[in-house]
């Protein structure tokens, strides 16, 4: 037997918290890219502002895919741990039944 254990619930709640993260970086990031450095007046700020928001959204943009994908690994991880639980339970059954 192995001393492996897993705790579903902490899995669910960290997935749940980076699909959260990912969300919540999606409104900032489609703010920052329709920013214009027109707005500000001056030609140098308003053409660094305008590399400042293509940056940002950039970011933005990065931190939600790989939120995503932490969370789809982690669902991949909790669903691999559920099926060789069952397995595991499905072989103790048969065992156990054979006696």
């Amino acid at each position: 037997m192995s001393d492996l254990s897993v705790d579903y619930a902490v899995l669910n709640r960290v997935r749940h918290n980076l699909d959260h993260i990912a969300e919540l970086m999606r409104k900032p990031g489609r703010e920052m890219r329709d920013v214009t450095g027109d707005s500000m007046g001056v030609p140098e700020l308003a053409r660094r502002m305008d590399d400042f928001g293509d940056e940002w959204s950039y970011g933005i943009k990065q931190l939600t895919k790989f939120s995503e994908k932490a969370s789809k690994a982690l669902l991949k991880v909790k669903e691999s741990f559920e099926r060789l639980d069952h397995e595991l339970a499905e072989s103790q059954r048969k065992k156990q039944g054979g006696k």
